[in-house]
């Protein structure tokens, strides 16, 4: 009963849920290009078993079924391998996820925190590196608790820097820093990928290496020559595959810089806006769900400054 409680209440967390797609969303773009690169070989190397079946050449068939167990088994072996990748790479996401919204779980517990009465003083996310957010969030904090020392909320002028900010800003630092850890990881999984598929490729030409010898093909230099030369054309391909495979996970970025950008920018807003004067204004995020509960936090604490400090 306990296990289940605590599945239902990760189920309605909807800041687990973003995490949880997040690491699902890197699992199935590398996931899918491993099937696509894995079909095209297969596919590329049923072409030679087609040849030797259609020519007749002796024991085309028995090759046939050699060729069918070989692949089946030798996917199976490295599925282990497989296995540990997804893992690691959805451990990617999932941490991603929760250092991307990190800025604004810690504004969140400070809020939560002050209204309790338990936190002192704000300290900022440095590490995540919202430039825009996380400065003005010191500038607001600081202006609260000069407020309170008086008893009273006074209009703020704010800096011509924070007026001039009329649309979500990209933060440079924040985009190419993460942009770099997932291009990073792209470059391994697509290593992963590529050795994967080159040790399926090998031992299958070891396969036809080795019925051709037991076989005495006539020919049979010809058709070593084809099968190499087969190889080397597939091999751009596999290229082809792996650099949109790293392109997908730089759309993925930016993808991921999209669903904080917006938000940063709101909240930022929110409290430009409050210290102006406009004391009834709150931070509101349509179709943002993970920030959900701490954009409640929030507003409930701008909610205890209008009705205590102005």
């Amino acid at each position: 009963m306990k296990l289940k409680t605590v599945l239902m209440n990760r189920y309605k967390d909807d800041e687990f849920i973003f995490k949880l797609s997040t690491g699902l969303k890197f699992v199935l773009v590398s996931l899918g290009f491993t099937f696509s690169v894995l079909l095209f070989t297969y596919l590329f190397m049923k072409i030679d078993l087609i040849y030797f079946v259609a020519h007749g050449y002796p024991g085309a068939s028995e090759f046939r079924e050699a060729f069918y167990t070989f692949i089946y088994s030798a996917l199976i072996d490295e599925i282990p391998y497989m296995m540990v990748a997804i893992v690691f790479i959805f451990c990617l996401g999932f941490y991603l996820s929760s250092i991307m919204i990190r800025p604004f779980k810690v504004i969140g517990k400070y809020c939560e925190e002050r209204l309790s009465g338990k936190a002192n003083y704000y300290s900022p996310d440095y590490f995540s590196d919202l430039k825009l957010l996380t400065s003005f969030s010191v500038f607001f904090f600081s202006h609260i608790d000069e407020a309170k020392t008086r008893g009273k909320l006074v209009k703020i002028e704010v800096p011509q820097d924070y007026t001039r900010i009329h649309k979500p800003v990209f933060e440079k630092n924040f985009f190419f820093n993460y942009l770099f850890v997932i291009i990073i990881f792209a470059l391994l999984a697509s290593v992963g990928i590529f050795v994967v598929n080159n040790i399926i490729r090998d031992q299958i030409f070891q396969l036809t290496q080795k019925f051709l010898s037991n076989n005495a093909i006539a020919g049979s230099k010809g058709i070593r020559y084809f099968i190499e030369e087969q190889f080397s054309v597939a091999d751009i391909a596999v290229y082809f595959f792996l650099a949109l495979h790293v392109l997908m996970y730089c759309l993925l970025g930016v993808h991921l810089y999209g669903k904080i950008s917006g938000p940063a920018f709101a909240v930022f807003a929110t409290m430009r806006s409050f210290l102006s004067g406009n004391y009834h204004n709150r931070v509101h995020l349509i179709g943002h769900y993970y920030l959900r509960d701490n954009c409640r936090k929030i507003n409930k604490y701008l909610d205890h400054i209008q009705k205590n400090l102005t």
